[in-house]
């Protein structure tokens, strides 16, 4: 597990430019079934099971990450960029990234030395001043890199004490990596139902891969694998009590579905698995909300991997939370769901 999801934070694979990620995941489910797919929205899609079968699962998490969008090069060879997703900017000064123009760049973001501040840099830069420096000069810059071409942190996945791991896109790649461990397990079952693994493009700019990809097809229940808040210092209210390494998340809220929520923590007890409760008054913020209303409406569970320090490049989870939760999930859909 520690090794599939280090691999998957290494690739690139900003929303809208998911190709490396998505070719990643192409050929790790290539190896499970024929039918492996990507399409023009680079969503990966896969079925498993029985293929007839009148009873469809949909196991979704998306393989999008956070970064930036190119939208000027000035004179003197720096970028200009926008943020695509909801990046900390609090946590961007000096961070290293990499800029995929014709061949992939390193660079830093530029940052105003406090010896040299007068206090007005001292905030969290605004969206519209961040700039990358390639230390390239500016011809080459130009010939390198477009308007347009995507960027992200270019942070080394590494482990913590106690089974845990820092990355800068665990948002969603861990999700990802539950739902291959997931494929694995469903593929060496018998299971009598037909199970489609999508891995959707776009969540963090408006579901745009969820939104297509699930109306080609019809869903009798679908479970949306995606991250969500662990407690540390600073943090109060319901997400207080969550804890990385006590199991993944189940989340209750008005557009999912309750009868599978039960089921789901029936599951949990069955197999011995910890799970922690998470409590939404509304949308979710994820995939579900958008495939709980595709076509005449889909029943639908969210499980989440807690993590710390979300949308940064310096994120945290536990490995056993990523474990648990493929083995969850897999369980789930292997006894059938709520039929």
């Amino acid at each position: 597990m520690r090794d599939l999801v280090f691999d998957l934070c290494s690739v690139s694979g900003v929303s809208g430019g998911e190709n490396s990620a998505s070719e990643y995941c192409f050929d790790y489910l290539s190896k499970l079934t024929d039918n492996a797919q990507v399409d023009f929205n680079n969503n990966v899609t896969a079925v498993l099971g029985d293929k007839n079968a009148d009873y469809t699962f949909l196991l979704d998490a998306h393989l999008d990450r956070i970064g930036f969008i190119v939208s000027d090069i000035d004179d003197n060879g720096f970028l200009r960029v926008d943020t695509v997703g909801g990046i900390d900017v609090r946590t961007l000064l000096d961070a290293p990234v990499t800029v995929c123009g014709k061949e992939a760049l390193r660079g830093v973001v530029c940052c105003m030395p406090p010896h040299l501040s007068d206090g007005n840099e001292d905030k969290a830069v605004s969206a519209d001043r961040i700039w990358i420096d390639l230390g390239l000069p500016a011809d080459k810059v130009k010939e390198l890199v477009s308007i347009g071409d995507k960027a992200s942190f270019n942070v080394k996945p590494k482990m913590l004490l106690n089974n845990r791991i820092t990355a800068s896109a665990l948002d969603n790649r861990a999700g990802v990596a539950a739902v291959l461990k997931a494929a694995e397990l469903i593929s060496e079952s018998n299971i009598n139902s037909r199970v489609i693994i999508l891995l959707s493009a776009q969540e963090e700019t408006y579901a745009v891969g969820a939104k297509t990809s699930v109306f080609n097809y019809d869903i009798d229940e679908c479970v949306c694998v995606d991250m969500s808040f662990s407690g540390q210092p600073g943090v109060e209210g319901p997400y207080s009590c969550i804890e990385l390494g006590k199991g993944p998340m189940l989340c209750i809220s008005p557009n999912l579905d309750r009868e599978m929520f039960n089921k789901m923590k029936s599951a949990a007890k069955a197999e011995n698995i910890n799970y922690q409760l998470e409590v939404c008054n509304g949308k979710t913020g994820t995939n579900a909300d958008h495939i709980a209303v595709s076509k005449s409406g889909v029943k639908c569970a969210l499980v989440s991997i807690p993590e710390k320090n979300m949308h940064t490049q310096a994120e945290i989870a536990d490995l056993d939370d990523i474990e648990k939760t493929a083995a969850l999930i897999s369980s789930y859909v292997i006894k059938g769901g709520i039929r």
